[in-house]
């Protein structure tokens, strides 16, 4: 049978936003995205204060731990809403929604940028030279810290559209306008990391963003679109590891 996403589906399967399974007021809005705005500054601070494994692991637990925590604030029990059991087809959307995370951005970059505009991500290739124990915990480390780019996204855009559908936005339009915003701000995040190259962040990772929050929003499923993020960046990661060893 084909899903379709009604008004009244949107409403009655996103969690929070219209009320379901319990509501986001003015306040607990506020609180996940306060939550998710402190993860990040910890994300990015931490390691300043540790600058070693343990650093970047105790950094990505916080950034997941600290968002969980707002949402338990904002929500209480109801906080297992958002990370309900995925489902075969839950996984399957996720891993499906990989090359189009890949290609999309990629588009933009060659026809939007120029590729030789770009900046590389350096935490990836500074990995190279890591052993193979090392790599194991690196990638369980990404692992961890995508979960919480997830709920650093996921959040607010479940606050933002809380906040328009009660000041009168019809929820098809406050999901759409989330959807645009909070791909933004998490462009904006990763500024630091492509040397604060604006197209590059907002434009290339900004449209990562948007297929990633598109799989949140069709399935009403965390776990589905953190699958799809940890499988694209675990791709990422091990061509460029591949490509630097073969060269070397």
């Amino acid at each position: 049978m084909t899903r379709t996403t009604t008004p009244s589906s949107i409403q009655s399967d996103l969690p929070y936003s219209f009320g379901n399974p319990v509501p986001l007021t003015t306040r607990s809005s506020g609180l996940l995205w306060a939550a998710s705005a402190a993860a990040f500054a910890l994300l990015v601070a931490v390691p300043r204060w540790l600058p070693d494994l343990w650093g970047g692991a105790l950094a990505a637990l916080l950034f997941v731990g600290v968002q969980w925590a707002g949402l338990r604030w904002a929500v209480g029990p109801a906080w297992g809403a958002l990370f309900r059991r995925p489902r075969w087809r839950d996984v399957a959307l996720g891993l499906a929604a990989v090359p189009l995370v890949i290609g999309l951005p990629a588009l933009v970059a060659a026809y939007g940028l120029g590729m030789s505009h770009l900046s590389a991500n350096a935490s990836i290739y500074a990995a190279a030279g890591l052993s193979p124990a090392q790599l194991v915990g690196r990638f369980a480390l990404v692992a961890v810290q995508l979960l919480g780019e997830e709920l650093v996204t996921i959040l607010p855009l479940l606050a933002t559209v809380a906040l328009l559908h009660r000041a009168g936005m019809p929820a098809r339009w406050a999901v759409a306008v989330a959807w645009v915003v909070t791909a933004l701000v998490f462009g904006a995040l990763h500024l630091p990391t492509y040397q604060w190259h604006l197209g590059q962040a907002l434009l290339v990772i900004g449209t990562a963003r948007l297929v990633l929050t598109a799989v949140f929003i069709y399935t009403r499923n965390l776990w589905a679109s953190t699958i799809a993020h940890i499988a694209n960046d675990w791709a990422i990661m091990a061509f460029v590891l591949a490509s630097t060893r073969t060269i070397a």
